[in-house]
């Protein structure tokens, strides 16, 4: 399966520089997504605005597809046509951490029993891994909602963000120690 992992936004919620490259917990926020989604052939979308981004994942061998930065959506449809990907595809965004080990394979699994064309990965909101299926890319798809706890998995937009990370990342430690 493939997995469009988008890492060309601007970032200004954040406000410190290209998001998929700001550190949190010891490693670049577009590492932690890739570590979760090695079983899959990922293509990053990029855009003007994450030029280095680009550049750090084309030295991490991976493929990339510069897209024109209209937005999120507006983005991976670009992509999905211009690379013809007509097939379901997770798309994910490079800032989101993910707690709960195989949490990706879940979703997954979930979209294909749902049988649906489309899903989205809730928390009150949603974090930013869904699953579209390519050959409708123009079409209206009925989506299915995938909900997660708050520990499975955050999405970094503010700074304050980052902070909620560090403190589930020191909890779940600690459960785990105490477990031990």
């Amino acid at each position: 399966m493939i997995a469009l992992l988008m890492c060309g936004g601007k970032g200004k919620r954040l406000g410190m520089g290209e998001k998929p490259l700001v550190e949190v917990l010891g490693k670049k926020l577009v590492d932690h997504m890739l570590d979760n989604l090695i079983e899959f052939d990922v293509i990053a979308v990029t855009s003007k605005y994450t030029e280095k981004t680009e550049t750090y994942l084309k030295m991490q061998g991976i493929d990339c597809y510069k897209a024109k930065g209209e937005g999120f959506v507006e983005d991976y449809m670009e992509a999905v046509k211009q690379l013809r990907l007509f097939e379901p595809l997770i798309v994910a965004s490079s800032d989101v951490i993910i707690f709960k080990d195989g949490l990706i394979n879940e979703i997954v699994d979930f979209y294909f029993k749902s049988q649906t064309k489309a899903l989205q990965t809730v928390y009150k909101k949603p974090i930013g891994i869904n699953i579209i299926d390519g050959y409708f890319i123009d079409d209206w798809q009925d989506e299915v909602i995938y909900k997660i706890k708050c520990k499975d998995a955050i999405n970094i937009n503010t700074k304050r963000d980052i902070k909620k990370a560090e403190e589930i990342w020191k909890l779940m430690n600690l459960e785990k120690r105490e477990k031990n």
